[in-house]
């Protein structure tokens, strides 16, 4: 798995909802500098938490994330 790939998603699909790493970490439960690791890729949420990332930016798909699918949005990178 190629983490660079999770953590850039993580952040593509949360500037896309227009929220700022405080405000998502707010909605996720998390602190803002875990929010932060995760973007950087230096941790990974866990599977669990990817399922609560993805219903936040509106996908059902964990493989988008780990960059097996392209989310079909528009709006992100790998959509373009």
């Amino acid at each position: 798995m190629d983490t660079k790939i999770v953590g850039t998603r993580i952040a593509e699909g949360r500037k896309n909802i227009k929220l700022s790493q405080e405000q998502f970490a707010k909605l996720l439960n998390v602190t803002q500098q875990c929010v932060g690791k995760w973007e950087r890729s230096e941790s990974l949420p866990d599977v669990f938490m990817l399922g609560k990332i993805g219903e936040a930016i509106g996908t059902t798909d964990i493989n988008y994330f780990l960059g097996k699918t392209p989310c079909a949005c528009d709006f992100c990178e790998c959509c373009k």
